[in-house]
């Protein structure tokens, strides 16, 4: 038998106010009157709940600069997270590095910190760590941390909080981070896949927040992906979608240590760009990449593309086009126009997206009838750090993880008028397709 369920008056607001919340985070610097636009309400009903909202400490009013004032006569207050407000901490877990930070509700970083490592990890010290960078950060820190969000290299299971078995991770194998993290810390945890964080980064507060569906291309230490459809993160059974890196680009190929043979990883990596490299060197002995072949460097192959060195270019597209058999099959299945690639970039060339461009706008079935825009990412490589901020930051946006208590003259009773109960807050209107 279906079940049905009804939100109370109370209920109604405090999906308005934290949807208010939401586009304060995501949209800042934004006005009252932007806000009653956006959503529906009415200036009395935004007026009143942003007044909570700033009385509480999550916004706050900020200065008007010319740049964000686009109507002539009085400038309207500008709103954005208080310097305040209650925080959120992010880990990331990579092969050879964590990280952990502290971010408001804007993703806006606030502190940092990170451990390198070389040597041999088991989960006792992958947990310590995580835990002693917390305490660090933590320390002297007067802002409320509301939850932890977790971005890890996977497998995982997102629903339990597992790290299941991450190919060549030092064994470590059905580790339960969340349980184990907010036993510790006393704060709700989230687990999010690093690509898959990459994905919500965007939506939230980067290039995504503009497109209804797009696929985000993770390349750092393996390659992943993260498909938002519909407005909403694609996430799978169990938070293990976009895979992308064992997907298999030749059947016949060597055996990946994920079982599957022929795995795009086992081309499309640094390896492999520094063995192409070598083969061709002596055929380009003015580049800058031919000195120590060996020990070149993903940063250096796309700074000397960028440069137009031929080495440098003849090693990357090769390593698009591996890339671009397995994104081919992606957009063709989801019937996708947009993709935001993430790496670590140190200048504003971008060759990857020059290279990807060329070669998905050949193949894409659809491409011929619409634009493909492949977009570097505006997080660089740090999307998935910045994700880790985003998985707990939605589930607050969601009501999945409630952040405000009632206050004490709040009742049943609310200034909304009834018109406004279509106004369900669960969704906002602020994305366009492209």
């Amino acid at each position: 038998m279906k079940s049905f369920t009804g939100t109370s008056i109370k209920g109604l607001k405090n999906k308005n106010r934290t949807l208010i919340l939401k586009l304060v985070a995501t949209c800042s610097p934004i006005s009252r009157v932007e806000i009653a636009k956006e959503t529906g309400l009415t200036k009395m009903t935004v007026g009143n709940l942003v007044n909570e909202l700033i009385e509480r400490g999550f916004i706050a009013e900020c200065d008007t600069s010319p740049e964000t004032v686009s109507v002539p006569g009085r400038k309207p207050s500008m709103l954005q997270i208080s310097d305040h407000s209650p925080c959120i901490c992010g880990m990331l877990i990579k092969r050879g590095l964590c990280q952990v930070i502290l971010a408001d509700l804007s993703g806006t970083i606030i502190s940092q910190s990170e451990r390198k490592y070389q040597h041999s990890i088991d989960a006792a010290w992958l947990v310590d760590t995580l835990m002693e960078l917390f305490l660090n950060l933590k320390q002297g820190f007067t802002r409320e941390i509301l939850a932890i969000g977790i971005s890890s290299i996977g497998p995982l299971n997102s629903h339990t909080g597992t790290i299941l078995k991450p190919p060549f991770f030092y064994q470590i194998e059905n580790l339960p981070i969340t349980s184990i993290i907010s036993k510790k810390t006393g704060l709700p945890c989230f687990l999010i896949n690093d690509a898959n964080a990459g994905a919500l980064a965007e939506k939230l507060y980067g290039l995504g927040k503009k497109f209804h569906n797009f696929a985000y291309l993770h390349i750092m230490n393996g390659i992943g992906a993260g498909f938002v459809l519909d407005n909403k993160l694609f996430d799978g059974h169990r938070g293990q979608s976009g895979e992308i890196g064992h997907t298999s680009i030749n059947f016949s190929g060597p055996r990946c240590a994920c079982g599957n043979v022929g795995c795009l990883e086992l081309y499309a990596n640094l390896d492999q760009m520094q063995r192409r490299i070598r083969s061709m060197c002596s055929y380009f002995p003015g580049s800058s990449l031919s000195a120590a072949p060996e020990s070149v460097t993903w940063e250096a192959i796309i700074r000397e593309a960028g440069k137009r060195d031929p080495l440098a270019l003849a090693a990357l597209e090769e390593f698009c086009d591996y890339i671009s058999y397995a994104m081919i099959d992606a957009l063709n299945l989801l019937d996708l126009s947009t993709v935001i690639v993430g790496y670590d970039a140190p200048d504003n060339s971008w060759p990857v997206e020059r290279f990807l461009s060329d070669k998905l706008s050949n193949a894409v079935i659809a491409a011929p009838y619409r634009e493909l825009h492949i977009l570097h990412s505006c997080f660089n490589g740090n999307a998935p750090l910045i994700g880790a901020i985003a998985v707990a930051a939605e589930q607050i946006f969601s009501l999945n993880l409630p952040v405000f208590e009632p206050e004490q003259n709040e009742n049943e009773s609310c200034d909304l008028p009834e018109a406004e109960n279509a106004n369900l807050a669960g969704g906002s209107t602020y994305s366009q397709d492209v």
